[in-house]
């Protein structure tokens, strides 16, 4: 399992000098299992993503969506694939959007007021798939998917990865409530070999931040421990902390748990 980060960057992209190191793509993750090729979430990092998958040669990729907000979806509407014919996008997200499905999701995305080509204009193949809260399915033969939703506004849905007895779990967008566990984000990321957790904000600004959705390293840390996991990938940094803030909290992480570090736009990891 070959996982490599396009987007690490939460709420908003950010083109500065001082967010280099990092990187300033919003959300964005390639995975490469079996030859095949499976994307977690379609922020600003997915265009250049889609660049060198077309480079490679890869026409037929499987998109993992966590939720429809900005920096999830932005890169979407510029990911080449779907305006080439014979080339085709399967997605899949959760169906909690008050009744909407996965297709009606994306035809938003590329309405008339928002973009200059719609949906049915499109000559790629689009598949779009639903499943409900808590689903697991096989992606394709030999992968194993697991869903859990989490705690953020219009929900955000965490993945478990199962193949060739490896496990990613991807859980970025979720709040955590200080004293109390989500028991079931622990089942998920149980003796997972790497987690990818959403680390937007420290445990500082978190009291100024309740209701937005989101948490920090120290309960990624916290939960991975109780879990069992290998190791953590730090996530979702918020646009407000440049590169010297997001090393100052991936330094403090370190010195709590040797297993965890931040994620950099570009890094790649086997597992």
């Amino acid at each position: 399992m070959r996982i490599k980060f396009w987007g690490v960057r939460g709420s908003v992209s950010c083109a500065y000098p001082d967010f280099l190191e990092y990187g300033g793509n919003t959300s964005c993750v390639e995975l490469e299992i079996q030859g095949r090729t499976i994307i977690l979430d379609a922020g600003t990092g997915l265009p250049w993503l889609g660049n060198d998958l077309l480079k490679r040669g890869i026409r037929d990729v499987y998109l993992l969506m966590s939720h429809f907000h900005s920096d999830h979806i932005g890169g979407f509407n510029y990911f080449k694939h779907i305006y080439i014919p014979e080339h085709r996008v399967e997605v899949h997200a959760a169906l909690n959007y008050n009744g909407l499905s996965v297709e009606d999701l994306i035809r938003k995305q590329l309405a008339e007021n928002l973009h200059p080509v719609q949906y049915e204009h499109l000559p790629s193949t689009l598949d779009c798939r639903g499943f409900h809260p808590g689903d697991a399915f096989d992606l394709f033969d030999g992968v194993h998917v697991k869903t859990h939703m989490l705690t953020h506004p219009a929900s955000s849905t965490c993945y478990r990865i199962e193949a060739d007895g490896k496990v990613l779990v991807y859980a970025t967008d979720t709040e955590h409530t200080p004293g109390q566990t989500d028991a079931g984000l622990v089942e998920m990321m149980t003796d997972a070999d790497l987690v990818i957790y959403d680390s937007t904000y420290t445990e500082e600004d978190l009291p100024s931040k309740i209701g937005w959705g989101h948490s920090s390293w120290n309960e990624g840390v916290r939960l991975c421990r109780m879990a069992g996991a290998k190791r953590m990938a730090m996530y979702h940094y918020s646009p407000d902390y440049n590169d010297d803030q997001v090393k100052s909290m991936e330094d403090a992480a370190r010195a709590e748990w040797d297993r965890v570090f931040g994620a950099k736009e570009g890094m790649e990891i086997v597992l």
